[in-house]
């Protein structure tokens, strides 16, 4: 099932522009976004029950956690497993980000680094 980019629909939070591809009427069990990451203000979170995927398509971005750093460069991909603290930095990255199950912002708890 092709996603046109015509169908999409822009977000702007934390500093980030997300483009939707998939929305509300998406059959399967992922969806996808393009977020242009812009200026490296993004909160602590643990996504709850569903996994999220990073692919860069410019820039470089880093995946932070407790006690680790990951850093992404083009063409770099990345499977964020459930229910693991993290936050993602850039200051300039495109980076296609999918979500299995589909991404619900309830099943996402923001948080600070160092408590919930």
């Amino acid at each position: 099932m092709k996603f046109s980019k015509e169908n999409t629909e822009t977000k702007e939070a934390f500093g980030m522009k997300i483009v939707e591809y998939c929305g509300e009427k998406n059959p399967f069990p992922l969806d996808c976004a393009v977020v242009h990451f812009r200026d490296d203000q993004y909160p602590w979170k643990i996504n709850h029950g569903f996994y999220e995927t990073f692919f860069v398509l410019e820039g470089e971005c880093t995946i932070e956690f407790e006690n680790e750093t990951v850093k992404l460069s083009k063409h770099d991909f990345f499977v964020m497993e459930p229910e693991q603290k993290h936050t993602s930095r850039a200051k300039f990255a495109d980076v296609i980000v999918m979500c299995t199950p589909p991404f619900d912002i309830k099943n996402v708890e923001f948080c600070e680094k160092d408590g919930r």
